[in-house]
């Protein structure tokens, strides 16, 4: 199968934002994708990445800082890698390290404990999804998928941003104008009330969208 151009590709997000914008409940959402052939193939992998139903508070983390878990500036602390540990926080600790990941923690944490947007600039995936761990109204998990459909979807008359959007890889602060009009739109008055009164609607948004970015990026 040919891949889409940018028309094409500018095309199917107006459709799908049509019809999210169109839905009251999160069966119209889920089944946006299953009866969405470009979207079902691309579809975000729930065995990968299941629903976290739990939140993060300040006071958690605040909680860690007194127990030298995690250092004042917001990093995880050396000395937990010698430290008492549960067997979870153990198992779980080796795999953000082997995965080079323990950098990315304090963005976490800055999303958790930051009460507004910032002039943050790096870090804006990890930063935007502490926020959703505390699970604010309106506080979206985002990822290049996200903000690539939804830029194109802000972009419809602007034939070169689509296709600048079409090859993004990484999110960068230039992208930080999508992210907060992404959440100006999830909090706005064109999605039904019905759909927004329930709990978590931008998890079930997040995944229509996350396979749209997915379907419509550029091969390069």
């Amino acid at each position: 199968m040919p891949s889409m151009n940018d028309r094409e590709a500018a095309v199917l997000v107006k459709e799908i934002f049509t019809k999210i914008e169109q839905a009251n409940s999160i069966e119209q959402i889920n089944n946006i994708v299953s009866e969405t052939a470009e979207l079902w193939k691309n579809r975000m992998d729930e065995i990968s990445y299941p629903k976290i139903v739990y939140n993060i508070t300040r006071s958690e983390i605040e909680e860690l800082k007194k127990n030298n878990i995690i250092t004042e500036d917001g990093k995880l602390s050396e000395e937990i890698s010698s430290g008492e540990l549960d067997p979870l926080t153990k198992l779980l600790y080796a795999i953000v390290w082997k995965n080079g990941d323990l950098k990315k923690v304090k963005h976490i944490i800055q999303g958790i404990t930051s009460e507004q947007d910032d002039n943050k600039d790096d870090g804006l995936v990890f930063y935007q999804f502490g926020k959703y761990l505390t699970k604010t109204i309106g506080e979206p998990i985002i990822d290049q998928h996200v903000i690539r459909a939804f830029g194109v979807f802000s972009s419809m008359s602007n034939d070169s941003e689509i296709k600048r959007l079409r090859r993004l890889s990484i999110i960068t602060k230039k992208e930080k104008a999508y992210i907060y009009a992404y959440k100006e739109w999830l909090n706005s008055s064109v999605l039904k009330e019905d759909l927004k009164n329930i709990k978590d609607y931008s998890y079930y948004i997040d995944k229509v969208l996350f396979a749209v970015g997915k379907t419509i990026k550029a091969k390069l």
